[in-house]
């Protein structure tokens, strides 16, 4: 069964699953699982523990990569734990590859 769900309402239509983030540069990220919205272009996360999904929070600055809009694709990871969001891009603009720093 899933942990979390949301509605495909104001524009959701497309879960795009994450990570965990385990790096050490976004402490206010620690732990916490990211997912996003390609459609809705939000990026939410939440905490797992005891088998349910708790602190759920919304993270705008993340959104399509900071820049509004959906189009995000998919999360990556690096060796130290570190994450990234790509998106699709807009109009005549190629997709794009955010990482996440200190102050998203």
């Amino acid at each position: 069964m899933p942990v979390i769900e949301y509605a495909h309402t104001n524009g959701a239509c497309d879960v795009q699953g994450g990570y965990v983030y385990r790096g050490t540069r976004v402490t206010q990220l620690a732990g916490r699982y990211l997912y996003a919205d390609y459609c809705a272009g939000f990026v939410r996360s939440f905490t797992y523990s005891g088998g349910v999904a708790t602190q759920s929070r919304d993270w705008p600055a993340l959104a399509s990569g900071g820049g509004g809009g959906g189009g995000i694709v998919s999360f990556g990871e690096d060796a130290r734990g570190e994450l990234y969001i790509t998106d699709h891009g807009s109009g005549a603009a190629d997709g794009e590859v955010f990482k996440l720093v200190p102050g998203s």
